[in-house]
């Protein structure tokens, strides 16, 4: 086998090899009937050990019990849960009307993953305020001077570790950690920090105003469904111009050598009888 036609083979794997991964989705639905809440598992991989939180109103999780403990959930598979029977709306806290709810997890490899959602969302925030992960941990900066009838925010996070706890025996236990309540008055203007794990997961604002709850979305840090890809999925483009380049020289040597490669011999003249 020739030189160019083994780049030529090489050159082919390496473009077979550097296609994009899809990394799994995963996203969850629910809905209340009575006394029974249903999780509903809509992305396309597997929950192992889905856990349902509702908040109180101090901001701590309680846990809902399930009417038979999973180990996995798969696409397309539902949860039942027991919803509890909650006092009138009018003797609720304001928090526990909006009934926030955390979905915890863990993906195939160990790593935890929350979700947070409302089963009574409160209004979108008109005044967002300026939020955003710096240096690996999340960073508020204090309402405007034009937004005064802001006065206190909740800070909603699912904590996540990314890929850290796996690198021990991994225990299957959710610990969510309870909401945190920044009063903005007499703060100043010193930026609150906060320290939502390696994960810098999504987090939830909910604003406490004059005309009363308003949430506010904070992305997470980019490093969801990243940080456990593997280094090369992560150079794929480089892979992929690579392999180009080598297949462009190796179709190039193939057809130069083609036409080096000496003719048979040519016979001139007559032949002698």
């Amino acid at each position: 086998m020739t030189a160019p036609l083994v780049t030529l083979m090489l050159a082919l794997i390496v473009l077979l090899l550097s296609q994009s991964a899809l990394a799994g989705s995963m996203s969850f639905g629910l809905s209340v009937t009575g006394s029974e809440l249903t999780l509903t598992n809509q992305g396309n991989s597997l929950a192992f050990y889905p856990a349902v939180f509702r908040m109180l109103s101090d901001g701590t999780w309680a846990r809902l019990e399930a009417s038979s403990a999973q180990a996995e959930l798969a696409a397309g598979a539902r949860l039942q849960l027991t919803w509890p029977d909650t006092h009138p709306a009018g003797q609720l806290s304001a928090l526990e009307r909006m009934q926030p709810v955390m979905v915890r997890f863990f993906d195939q490899s160990g790593v935890g993953f929350g979700q947070i959602a409302f089963l009574t969302a409160p209004p979108a925030a008109k005044t967002a305020l300026k939020a955003a992960y710096v240096n690996g941990a999340l960073q508020i900066e204090p309402p405007p001077d034009a937004a005064p009838s802001m006065r206190a925010s909740w800070v909603l996070w699912p904590q996540e570790e990314g890929i850290r706890p796996i690198r021990l025996p991994v225990r299957f236990a959710h610990h969510p950690p309870p909401a945190l309540r920044i009063d903005w008055r007499g703060r100043g203007k010193v930026p609150f920090k906060l320290d939502t794990g390696a994960g810098q997961p999504a987090v939830i604002l909910l604003h406490e105003t004059e005309q009363g709850y308003a949430q506010q979305y904070v992305p997470d840090g980019g490093l969801q469904g990243r940080e456990q890809r593997a280094a090369w999925l992560d150079a794929t483009p480089k892979f992929y111009a690579a392999s180009l380049i080598a297949l462009v020289f190796a179709v190039g040597a193939m057809v130069l050598q083609f036409r080096r490669r000496p003719r048979g011999p040519t016979m001139s003249g007559r032949a002698n009888p």
